[in-house]
């Protein structure tokens, strides 16, 4: 495979177009100033230092397969100084090979086979069971199946296959707003997921529906919107099937609730949740059982969910509490199955009790593998806890604690090393 040996600012400019981000996307993505990037534009010849080389190379190494080829096939086809290796070659032939396939006359022009369908909703199931994937590479992937669906949807009129279309668009989009939203790209991600919601009521699918403004009351709350979270749960439960949709949502609100300082009505709905676990468990709900994953709520999510909303509260032992029955549930999974991102998340909010609590060494092992995450992993949502973390560190009484100014140091830099940022 080809590899880049030294980058320079055409170069760095040239993966930004063929990944198709703006100068604030591509800035964002990579962890750097948009100014930098501007530079870059300015001054094509110049080398960027050693930090943006590695950020550079790690930028390559998690692009989808389809942005590798764009990025070499820009080059035309030559080895500039930089690139090592052979491969140039290669990805142009299997690049070309695959779009004539993609784009072939003869099968574009025959009848739409019904495998074609059931290829893409196995392959989505895939993609939101792939907890361990990094956010660009499930984005790359869900943005291909919105794209292959889209395309089938032009060649059929039968109802039935125009609504299983739309719930694989609608799916895909809600994968692309989750992980736009892992990403940084806030607006984007809002976009997407109202386009997800209008994918599900095409395709009369109401669990999916339900699915997709829970995600928008998530982002409301990660925006610090609870009362618009709060407007989006109300138009949700008039089109939530009763058992885990109901579920989900109740959850989502609890953290709404705790935004507002609210504990009786955080106390309230989750009892009300409590309700629809029972009807849950003799009510199968059909995309959690049928796509799972990103998809499925279960117990680890709940109980993450009221973990979170106890922190609101600053009630460190719930939260502690509910924080490890998630990680409980998370641990008990098959490792390939385990969603790095959800356990990191937790175990973050684990440390957060902690402090709550006064235990800063309690808080310091929480964080322990947390820390070692690779940066292509750090995505929005952990930084976002872990600069709660750090802020809880810099107040009373851990500001004058030797260790503590120590812990909150690892964190600032752990922070400043990552592809992300969290909203500010």
């Amino acid at each position: 495979m080809a590899t880049v040996g030294r980058w320079t600012g055409n170069l760095a400019c040239s993966l930004q177009a063929a990944a198709g981000m703006t100068n604030e996307g591509f800035a964002g993505w990579l962890g750097i100033a948009t100014r930098t990037v501007a530079y870059w534009h300015s001054r094509p010849a110049t080398v960027p230092g050693n930090a943006n080389q590695d950020l550079l190379n790690a930028a390559l190494d998690r692009v989808s397969d389809s942005v590798r080829s764009r990025f070499f096939e820009s080059l035309d086809g030559a080895h500039p100084e930089g690139i090592a290796g052979g491969g140039g070659i290669v990805v142009d032939a299997v690049s070309a090979a695959a779009d004539s396939v993609a784009n072939d006359s003869l099968l574009l022009s025959l009848s739409l086979p019904h495998e074609s369908i059931e290829s893409l909703q196995e392959d989505v199931t895939l993609l939101a069971r792939s907890g361990g994937m990094a956010a660009f590479d499930v984005f790359s992937g869900a943005r291909r199946l919105r794209d292959e669906a889209r395309v089938l949807v032009e060649r059929t009129r039968r109802p039935v296959d125009l609504a299983d279309l739309y719930v694989i668009i609608g799916q895909s989009a809600s994968l692309m707003a989750s992980t736009a939203f892992d990403l940084g790209h806030w607006n984007e991600s809002a976009a997407l997921a109202r386009a997800s919601t209008q994918y599900a009521d095409l395709a009369g699918h109401a669990s999916l529906k339900a699915w997709t403004y829970g995600l928008q009351m998530t982002l409301a709350n990660w925006r610090n919107e609870p009362d618009s979270a709060l407007s989006y749960f109300a138009r949700a439960m008039r089109a939530a099937p009763e058992g885990e949709p109901r579920l989900r949502l109740r959850y989502i609100a609890a953290r709404s609730h705790a935004l507002l300082a609210d504990s009786n009505s955080v106390a309230a709905v989750l009892e009300a949740a409590q309700r629809d676990r029972e009807s849950a468990a003799g009510r199968p709900d059909e995309l959690a059982t049928s796509t799972g994953g990103e998809f499925a709520f279960g117990e680890a999510r709940a109980a993450a969910c009221a973990a979170a909303a106890w922190l609101d509260l600053r009630n460190g032992e719930q939260a502690a509490r509910y924080a490890r029955e998630a990680l409980q549930v998370y641990e008990a999974l098959p490792s390939p199955r385990r969603p790095y991102s959800q356990i990191n998340g937790t175990q973050i909010d684990v440390a957060a009790a902690h402090l709550h609590m006064q235990d800063k060494d309690g808080a310091a092992e929480a964080l322990r593998t947390v820390l070692d995450l690779p940066p292509q992993k750090r995505n929005v949502s952990l930084t976002g806890r872990l600069s709660r973390i750090e802020r809880l560190l810099s107040q009373p009484p851990w500001n004058r604690d030797a260790d503590a100014r120590q812990l909150a140091d690892r964190i600032s830099a752990w922070l400043s090393e990552t592809s992300a940022r969290p909203l500010t």
